[in-house]
């Protein structure tokens, strides 16, 4: 195992990028082949985006003001009561 351990630079991921664009639109693949490859970038493409959305709307929301009287400690307890846990 006297191997060398190579890291990709986040320079490889666009060439990879690039390079699987190319093959897409410039290979001479069969039209279904090159019609695949562009579907799974695009698929990636896709995902990429609902995930990004998905984790921009679940952020919690900046903390509201606090009543009169109630203390960090008490809106804390109240959101333990409020779920049964064994």
């Amino acid at each position: 195992m006297g191997e060398e351990l190579v890291l990709a630079s986040k320079w490889d991921i666009g060439f990879d990028v690039v390079r699987f664009l190319w093959v897409g639109f410039f290979s001479s693949l069969p039209l279904w082949a090159r019609c695949t490859v562009l579907a799974l970038f695009g698929a990636t493409l896709v995902y990429g985006f609902v995930s990004w959305l998905r984790n921009r709307s679940s952020a919690t929301p900046e903390a509201a003001p606090e009543a009169e009287g109630d203390t960090p400690e008490a809106v804390e307890n109240d959101h333990e009561d409020a779920a049964r846990v064994r």
